[in-house]
């Protein structure tokens, strides 16, 4: 479930950087849980932050790569909470 969750932010913070996404299963799951592949196409249209930032939220996730690309939105830097 982990992974799913992982490529599914992933391909949203694709989306929010201008890229259409496409998760596409090249390897059926029964054999492994990692292979998804994601495909992006450069489009310029961003979208919105908030799905995301609400889905991390209910989730309780905060993956590695959403603090990287956004540094001055990582809670955990300044010393609060990410759980309410």
């Amino acid at each position: 479930m982990s992974a799913l969750i992982t490529d599914g932010i992933r391909a949203n913070l694709l989306e929010e950087m201008g890229y259409e996404t496409q998760l596409l299963e090249f390897i059926d799951m029964e054999h492994t849980p990692k292979n998804i592949l994601i495909r992006a196409v450069k489009t310029g249209r961003k979208k919105d932050k908030k799905d995301r930032q609400d889905m991390m939220e209910a989730l309780h996730v905060r993956p590695t790569l959403e603090r990287l690309l956004y540094p001055e939105n990582d809670s955990l830097q300044k010393g609060e909470s990410i759980i309410r």
